[in-house]
């Protein structure tokens, strides 16, 4: 009897439903033992901004084995108001993702928590909040991976959520992701860019996002300026440009092939043709003039890519609501009334 019940425990962790059998595995590392076996209310404790009575706030989480890898959740109160426990949450709740920024190298999960404190809303719109650190770019001449690899801390997030919807009550196929800046952007659309985790999501919002982290694609994003990548870069941006794809010279952008596969991963050529959910983008650097580029930093934050993302997804015939200064566009709604409209 005893040899039997590691087989019934893995049994029972993985025959929730036909749908998650279809999960892809992570090819990383199994997490799953692990992270099953997680404790929640060892990471219960009190929040540092005001939230509704009963809402259960669990900080650092973990989700890898990474210290960047861990999560905060924020859960809204029971309908009886007086829950003390994980186990008085007893409705599935809807799920805002925060992704930071910080362009990949640094950036925290609790930037989120004093803007206005909108957290406090959506828990009270029975909206669960869920904030995440990601591992950042390894410069080293050993790491080949890149920005990937904070893409796969987006996925092995949403598997988290996944494996333990049944204690955080959390449907984990309806998810808004909020995605900021440089990085939050690009790991937002890489999520849109996978099939299986687009599908779960109902809507994005983006602040000064760029179209592509392929910078290669901006041959023809800024085609209108004659730009050539290698003749505008400076020998430190090439440095910077070749670590996002895991490389340390600018020439294995095409000579490389775990390079140029890095790179056609962070394209998100496809983020757009499969995602019904709606789309928030909001072109907010007032700093960066329109008619010139005169840096990475223009190139990174310039209105085109916000500009291409709206013609992408309307195209696409999705709900976009968007504020591009240059096409005399402003936001019909505030982030948080599109967000409690997504999940009306």
């Amino acid at each position: 009897m005893k040899n039997l019940l590691p087989l019934l425990i893995s049994i029972s962790l993985f025959s929730c439903s036909p749908e998650e059998t279809t999960q892809p595995q992570n090819t990383e590392q199994n997490y799953t033992t692990t992270l099953s076996s997680i404790v929640l209310n060892d990471y219960l404790t009190t929040p540092a901004i005001d939230v509704p009575l009963g809402s259960l706030f669990y900080q650092n989480v973990p989700y890898g084995t990474d210290q960047r890898q861990v999560i905060d959740i924020f859960l809204p109160p029971s309908d009886s108001g007086f829950s003390v426990t994980e186990l008085d949450v007893i409705d599935y709740k809807d799920m805002i993702l925060n992704i930071h920024d910080g362009d990949f190298k640094t950036g925290d999960k609790s930037a989120a928590y004093y803007a206005d404190n909108e957290i406090h809303t959506y828990l009270s719109n029975n909206i669960a909040f869920v904030s995440m650190n990601y591992r950042f770019l390894n410069t080293s001449e050993q790491d080949t991976k890149g920005v990937t690899t904070s893409f796969k801390d987006a996925e092995n997030v949403l598997n988290f959520i996944r494996t333990n919807t049944n204690k955080l009550k959390i449907d984990s196929n309806r998810v808004f992701i909020r995605g900021n800046g440089f990085a939050g952007s690009s790991i937002t659309q890489y999520l849109l860019s996978q099939p299986f985790y687009s599908s779960k999501v109902k809507g994005i919002s983006m602040n000064d996002p760029m179209s592509s982290l392929d910078f290669l694609d901006f041959n023809d994003t800024f085609s209108a300026f004659d730009f050539d990548l290698y003749s505008f870069i400076s020998e430190q941006d090439e440095q910077m440009i070749a670590g996002l794809y895991g490389g340390v010279q600018i020439s294995q952008l095409e000579n490389d092939e775990p390079i140029i596969k890095n790179r056609e991963i962070a394209s998100f050529t496809s983020a757009y043709e499969n995602f019904t959910g709606r789309v928030r983008i909001t072109a907010i650097d007032y700093n960066v003039p329109y008619q010139t580029l005169e840096n990475v930093k223009h190139l990174i934050r310039h209105q085109l890519h916000s500009i291409e993302i709206y013609n992408k997804a309307s195209l696409q015939g999705l709900h976009v609501d968007a504020q591009i200064p240059h096409l005399h566009l402003q936001n019909d709604q505030s982030e948080l009334d599109f967000i409690l409209d997504t999940f009306l």
